[in-house]
């Protein structure tokens, strides 16, 4: 033993710069092990904060932030911050998450707020096996849905951009939305307005359109709260096909109205088999 430690020390006082760099080589080894742990880790919301826009954006907890405008994000909450903070409050940034082993799209405007954490190293590697396959389109190709779900799991969900037609021709908006009480308050009006005189009527039309141009997605989500819906889910989505597709992933056993996928039906059970008396075999029981 104390040959050995005379060794050591001999090759130390021969060679101090050899035994220098060979520590250095395995500390670095070392740091680049964990840098990689780090870098290949995701964030996951541990909680929500007060106030938080994660709970606007209908996101739970254990969610995790894959991806920003598409590319895969391994950073750190503070450098989030700082990326959702830069910029215009009317940026939008493109997260994609992941829940329950599915994938979806949001939009963002500025900070998340909440509190984060990292994930796992075999969840963050799973993750990224899966995320790998997945497209994610352009940011601009992408629009906001808005989906509400009532107690039967029926979805009414809709695009939440600005349309030309509510303004101009509010009937025409409101039919093809199916807000029939609205569409016969809005008839109603311009039909009495009309019969007292043509300037009230012209006045009805701007005021109405004025109200549109403004509140058209609001009175949709109002409407939508009126039939016994509350919002569920704000997503991101290039079509309204996948839009119904990524609230399907999200709970596959919600129904859409106007469906634009194969709707959900309960596994049907198989009826039990009646045994015919003929065919029970009968126990008799044998007292000794």
């Amino acid at each position: 033993m104390a040959e050995t430690t005379d060794q050591q020390a001999n090759s130390f006082d021969n060679n101090p710069d050899e035994v220098s760099q060979n520590s250095d080589a395995e500390y670095s080894n070392n740091s680049d092990e964990t840098t990689e742990h780090l870098i290949q880790s995701f964030l996951k919301l541990k909680e929500h904060g007060q106030s938080s826009r994660t709970k606007a954006l209908r996101l739970k907890e254990n969610d995790v932030i894959v991806a920003i405008d598409g590319i895969g994000y391994h950073e750190t909450i503070d450098t989030m911050v700082d990326m959702l903070s830069s910029g215009d409050d009317n940026d939008l940034w493109l997260l994609t998450i992941w829940r329950d082993g599915k994938f979806f799209e949001v939009f963002t405007r500025g900070p998340l707020g909440g509190i984060f954490e990292m994930t796992r190293p075999d969840e963050s590697q799973m993750i990224s096996d899966l995320f790998e396959k997945r497209e994610v389109g352009e940011k601009g190709q992408y629009k906001i849905y808005e989906a509400l779900r009532d107690v039967k799991r029926v979805v009414d969900v809709y695009d939440t951009s600005h349309s030309q037609i509510a303004v101009i021709l509010p009937p025409i908006w409101l039919f093809s939305q199916k807000m029939w009480e609205p569409l016969l308050a809005i008839i109603c009006v311009y039909l009495i307005t009309f019969s007292v005189n043509i300037y009230l009527f012209v006045l009805a039309v701007i005021l109405v359109a004025m109200y549109f141009r403004k509140g058209q997605v609001t009175l949709r989500r109002s409407y939508g709260m009126f039939q016994d819906r509350q919002v569920w889910a704000i997503i991101a989505a290039r079509s309204d096909l996948e839009a119904q597709q990524m609230c399907r992933n999200i709970d596959e056993k919600v129904n859409f109205i106007n469906s634009l996928v194969k709707p959900f039906k309960k596994n049907e059970t198989l009826p039990r088999r009646k045994l015919k008396s003929g065919n029970v075999p009968k126990v008799t029981a044998q007292f000794m």
